[in-house]
């Protein structure tokens, strides 16, 4: 007779509204057989995301279940961009932040550990078809992946209805300079000293560095690698004075510097409300 398949059921936490409906769900509705849940954190998320993760780490403690904190080893995700003098997202290049500090560190720690078998709790509503597939596993991987609210039904307006009956007020998780921002939410981000200053640095680094890079190349004679690449340390293009900016949001057919969304009244922001992600 054969053996039952052992599994450890990790639930990938972000701490913002999908996640955290997942495992009130899990605590208060019905059991989801959550073995662990984990948080990554990049280091730069906004103070109420972290007020979250404490919260919801504590009531996990109640009932048992294991919560972990886990990081990217030698760097956040702020060190990484002022390092490297670049943005999260950078013109013709993929989205790697999030699989960067948070599904490749959770993964290296469910391999430390040796779990058998792991399957990923992943927060992705009903209605939410492009996200599934881009968190959909590589064919090589080994674990699984499964995504409660997809079927459970439960689309966004479900998931803040849920937490709302159980008293929880939680915001969008996101770090406090990401790319993919509204311009409501950069709005909002440019209302907190705090956020506006990060997003200050690593505009103007990324300022600097681009017209420094792009310089060097031109100084060494514009030399290409075999992947049609300039080589380390420089840069084929000036990707600031080509308009590239931190958010991607776009007003007027262009993108905006930090300083320029800061002096756009408030009826220009929400006229660019349906025009903001023109990549």
């Amino acid at each position: 007779m054969q053996e039952p398949e052992t599994v450890t059921r990790i639930l990938s936490f972000g701490a913002g509204v999908d996640s955290t409906a997942i495992i009130v769900y899990h605590l208060y509705v019905r059991s989801l057989d959550i073995d662990h849940v984990v948080f990554a954190d990049a280091g730069a998320e906004f103070p109420e995301t972290y007020d979250n993760v404490e919260l919801i780490k504590t009531l996990c403690e109640d009932a048992g279940i294991p919560f972990h904190i886990v990081k990217k080893g030698g760097e956040t995700i702020l060190e990484w961009c002022l390092r490297l003098g670049i943005v999260p997202v950078m013109a013709g290049g993929a989205h790697v932040c999030s699989q960067k500090f948070k599904g490749d560190v959770i993964q290296a720690w469910a391999k430390l550990n040796k779990f058998e078998n792991p399957v990923y709790l992943i927060g992705i509503e009903a209605d939410e078809g492009h996200r599934l597939r881009r968190f959909s596993p590589p064919k090589e991987s080994v674990s699984r992946y499964e995504y409660p609210l997809v079927e459970m039904g439960m689309k966004r307006a479900a998931c803040e209805d849920l937490l709302k009956s159980y008293g929880f007020k939680v915001r969008k998780s996101s770090c406090m300079f990401c790319p993919f921002m509204s311009p409501a939410e950069i709005k909002e981000t440019i209302a907190d000293p705090n956020a506006k200053s990060l997003v200050q640095k690593v505009e103007k680094r990324f300022k600097n560095t681009s017209a420094e890079k792009h310089q060097a190349w031109i100084d060494a004679g514009m030399p290409l690698n075999k992947g049609d690449r300039a080589p380390v340390g420089m840069w084929r293009r000036n990707s600031w004075a080509e308009g590239q900016r931190l958010f991607v949001a776009k007003h007027a057919g262009r993108a905006l510097s930090i300083e320029e969304w800061a002096n756009l009244p408030n009826t220009s922001v929400q006229g660019a409300e349906q025009l903001c992600f023109q990549m």
